[in-house]
Parts: structure tokens; C-alpha cells; sequence
């Protein structure tokens, strides 16, 4: 038993120091970036008239993250069998975002299971949830992006790809279909991991959380990418498409999925953004508008902790049993 401990101990360690790695490597690359920006030409864009702009993108992002915490609750009430206090589950889902910087990705997950185990739900319960969040997620983020693809209105840069067929020995398809393979791999492997131990027969109840779960998603997602592309495209007055901006989005939030253990996504996602748009729109403008759009979500998640606080008193009381 103990043995059994020290190795889930040992991974959880080694994937938050990979991820630390990760991290540091992709603030290295921004970093590499912002210290070239021109700071004549961003001053010149930048304007102190932004900020009440942002406070209202906070508000968004806060009332945003609210619909993954009911996307939450739905998955965690499947999983359960029986209804769970809306209130108390949304207040633990947004209290324990601010938990993904301090370690890493990994300590909001733990902090979700200390506290909704309190609720009723069993330790595997809330873990099967949270692969089942990460599944749908990439499922509904693979359909935003492959439909911007199949219409035109999600391209990499000539650039972009003349690097790739150079990391890849010019074999770009096959680079791109083992990234496939492995994408259709990993979404296998959470769709077991989830469901293996899954009881509950598809009631009507279900599929109706099932298909709100969906939607929910997708106006996050889409929320999301608008707020992003009101950056771009008003703010620093980039000529983007808005379907590209939600498709980048897309793939940006589900980069941190990707390496677990960064703090936050942090770096993760700006490596992205500067690496699909800098070779269109040049380093400045991708780098200043992630950068904004960091200031948002950091802001957002350190303001969701009080009002998650809110929800979540020190004694939690029991949710109704199955």
C-alpha cells in the first residue's frame, strides 16, 4: 500500500516538474519576444481608456467560468446519481481556480476533491469527473477547430508549416497524423479512465445534463474567443477573422490540458498565440493582446476565490444520497 502511495506520489511529481520545464521553456520564448516589442509603437496603442474595458472582460470571464462550474456539477450529478447543491458545487469549482498557480494545474483538481468528497460524491466520483470534463472539452474543442479548418477560416502560416516540414523531415501529413492518432489516443484513454467505474443508466434526466453540459462548453468557448478577438481585432486593431480567434482560443485552453503540471497554462498558451500569429501579424500586437488577455483570466481567477468563498463554508453539509 505504502509502495502503491510513493508512485502516485513519484508522478504527480514528475508531471508538475515537467511541467515547471514546459513552463519555463515557453516563458523563455515570450519573454524572447516581448523584450523586442517596440515600446514607441505600443505606447502609441496601448491607452488608460482600456481599463474600464477590461474590468468588463473580467465580469465576463468570472460569469464564464460559471458555466464550467455548472458543466461540473452536471458531469459530478451523472456520476452521483442524485442532485448536488448547484450553489455549493459552482462555489468549489470557481474557489479552487486560484489553486492552479500555487503549485500547478494539478493542486485545483485536489482541491476540488477535498472539498466536494464533503458534499456527498465519492473520491472516485469527483476524479472521474474531471476526466470527463477534460473529454468533453476536447471533443467540443476538436469540432470548433476542424469545422474553422474544413470552411477556411482556420490556416497556419506558410511560415508556420515550412518550420514544421523541417522539424518533421518535410513529412508534414504524417506529422500531423501522428498528432491526430495521439489526440484520438489520449481522448480514449480519459473516456475509459471516466467511465470504467460508470453506474448510472442514461435516464432523460442524464441526457438532458449531458446536452446542457454541451452548450454550456460551447458558450464557453465561444465567449471566451470573443473576448480574445475584441482584443485583437478592436483594441490593437488587427484585420482577424473571428472564427480563427475562437479556434485559436480553443487550442490555446486546451494546450494546458496537454502538460498538466504548468502553473496555470502560463506560458503555455502565450507560446501558442505568438507562435500561430507572429509570423502573420509580426511579434508586437499577438504578444501584447495575449498579454491583456493573461491580465483578464489572472484578475478573473483571483477575484472568483472570494466569490467561490462565498459557497463554500467550513462545514460543508450533506448532499442527498443515491
Amino acid at each position: 500500500m505504502d509502495s502503491q502511495k510513493q508512485k502516485k506520489t513519484l508522478k504527480k511529481r514528475v508531471i508538475e516538474y515537467l511541467g515547471y520545464v514546459v513552463s519555463f521553456l515557453a516563458l523563455y520564448f515570450v519573454y524572447k519576444y516581448v523584450v523586442n516589442i517596440d515600446l514607441e509603437a505600443a505606447k502609441e496603442k496601448i491607452s488608460y481608456s482600456w481599463i474600464p474595458i477590461i474590468l468588463i472582460f473580467i465580469s465576463i470571464y468570472v460569469l464564464l467560468m460559471g458555466f464550467l462550474a455548472t458543466g461540473w456539477r452536471y458531469m459530478l450529478e451523472l456520476l452521483h446519481g442524485s442532485d448536488l447543491p448547484k450553489w455549493r458545487i459552482i462555489g468549489i469549482y470557481t474557489k479552487t481556480q486560484i489553486y492552479k498557480y500555487i503549485p500547478s494545474n494539478l493542486m485545483h483538481v485536489v482541491a476540488r476533491i477535498y472539498f466536494a468528497t464533503k458534499l456527498g460524491p465519492s473520491k472516485a466520483n469527483v476524479v472521474q469527473s474531471y476526466f470527463l470534463e477534460i473529454v468533453f472539452m476536447v471533443l467540443i474543442g476538436l469540432i470548433i477547430v476542424l469545422t474553422s479548418v474544413y470552411i477556411g477560416a482556420f490556416s497556419l502560416s506558410d511560415e508556420l508549416i515550412s518550420k514544421i516540414r523541417d522539424f518533421s523531415g518535410g513529412k508534414v501529413k504524417a506529422f500531423s497524423f501522428g498528432i491526430l492518432i495521439f489526440g484520438a489516443l489520449a481522448i480514449i484513454f480519459y473516456l475509459f479512465k471516466a467511465l470504467r467505474n460508470y453506474k448510472t443508466s442514461l435516464s432523460s434526466g442524464n441526457i438532458m445534463r449531458i446536452l446542457k453540459l454541451f452548450v454550456l462548453l460551447v458558450c464557453f468557448f465561444f465567449g471566451m474567443g470573443s473576448l480574445e478577438f475584441f482584443v485583437f481585432s478592436n483594441l490593437l486593431g488587427m484585420d482577424i477573422g473571428y472564427l480563427y480567434v475562437v479556434s485559436l482560443f480553443t487550442i490555446t485552453w486546451l494546450g494546458m490540458f496537454i502538460i498538466p503540471g504548468a502553473p496555470g497554462g502560463i506560458g503555455i498558451r502565450e507560446f501558442i498565440v505568438i507562435a500561430l500569429l507572429a509570423p502573420i501579424y509580426g511579434p508586437d500586437d499577438p504578444t501584447i493582446g495575449i498579454l491583456i488577455f493573461r491580465v483578464v483570466t489572472v484578475l478573473g481567477d483571483a477575484l472568483l476565490l472570494p466569490i467561490g468563498s462565498i459557497f463554500v463554508p467550513e462545514e460543508i453539509s450533506e448532499a442527498k444520497e443515491v
